[in-house]
Parts: C-alpha cells; structure tokens; sequence
C-alpha cells in the first residue's frame, strides 16, 4: 500500500538565522505589499466595456468591427477601452436588511408550527397524528351523530338515481308491474302456448 499523506509540523523555532534569512524576510514582506497595492489599485480602476461586455464584444470582432454598439438603457455608445456607467441602471437583486430577514425567519418559524400541529377528530376529540390515523378514524369514528350522518349519505348514494318524473324521490310503492303479454310465434317452437 502507498502512504496516504504527510504530516507536516511546523517547527517552533525558525529554521534560517542570518544574513541571508532576514533579507528573504523583507522581500516577502515587499511581494506582499506590491500584491496587495495592485488589489487596491484593480478595485480602484473601472473595468473596461471590453471585458464587462465580453460577450458583445467578440460579436463586434467576429463581424469585422462595424458600429460601436450602443447600451440598451441610455443608448449611449459602448466604447470599448472606456467604462459605461448607465444611469437607467437598476440592480437585479434587491439587498434585503436584517428586517426583512427576521420576516422570513418569523414567516418560516409559523410553517413549521403549523406542520407540527396534531389533528383532532371533531366528532370523538381523539388526537389523530399521522394520516394514516386520521384516515382509519374517518371510517372507524364511532360517536353517533357521525354514525348517523354515515348512514344518511349511504342511503342518499344508494337511491340517487330513484327520482320520479317532478324531481321528488321516487319511493316505487304502489306500483304495480305491467303485465306481460304471452305470444306465440310460429307452430311449435318448444314452448307452451294457450
């Protein structure tokens, strides 16, 4: 098997002394100043419209050059060495304050609290904390109202489709079945006929 990795310790006393170990010392530190004069400095310096609008600008060079393009705010000309700041320019995002998020937080804070709330049965009042429970006790709740409630939907499901000629709920009693008529066709075709 191949070692997986070095420990380095970095050792408590400086391993160079000397001459030659203080002048490496000061021309890091010099590096480290230049390094961090050109940050500011870069930061300081507008971008050029050739490097914000890249995208554009390989375009115009595909094409042969032509017309400067010209911004789609203000219809100012996009030099390219210079930098176009828009004054119709509005930012995507909007910066939200530390109100705005305790808002979110508070509004994120009430859906939890409402996904956490335990559903009772309004007939029986027996806790019902899965939908797996609530689904059981739907069918299974034994108070009466809702046993007679149950009943009355079976029967009204049963008989729907019973209505007389006016819309009123046909009962069909007192009907009598209409009699049926005996026929005979041909001579004897296996049935008995008067």
């Amino acid at each position: 098997m191949r070692p997986r990795g070095v420990v380095v310790v970095e050792p408590d006393k400086p391993l160079a002394k000397g001459l030659l170990a203080e002048e490496a010392k000061q021309l890091l530190k010099a590096k480290q100043v230049k390094v961090q004069e050109a940050a500011a400095k870069r930061k300081a310096t507008p971008i050029p419209n050739r490097v914000a609008y890249a995208w554009l600008y390989e375009r115009w060079k595909a094409n042969g050059g032509g017309p400067i393009p010209t911004c789609k705010r203000c219809d100012a000309l996009l030099h390219w060495e210079e930098h176009h700041d828009c004054p119709g320019f509005k930012p995507k995002y909007v910066e939200h304050d530390d109100a705005w998020h305790e808002r979110q937080e508070a509004r994120r804070e009430e859906i939890r609290a409402s996904k956490t709330k335990i559903i009772t049965c309004d007939g029986c009042g027996a806790e019902l904390p899965t939908l797996e429970d609530a689904q059981w006790h739907e069918q299974y709740c034994v108070t009466d109202e809702v046993r007679a409630e149950r009943l009355e939907n079976r029967l009204q499901a049963r008989y729907a489709h019973h209505n007389a000629v006016n819309g009123d709920e046909d009962d069909l009693s007192g009907y009598e079945d209409e009699p049926e008529e005996d026929y005979c066709e041909g001579d004897d075709d296996g049935y008995d006929c008067d």
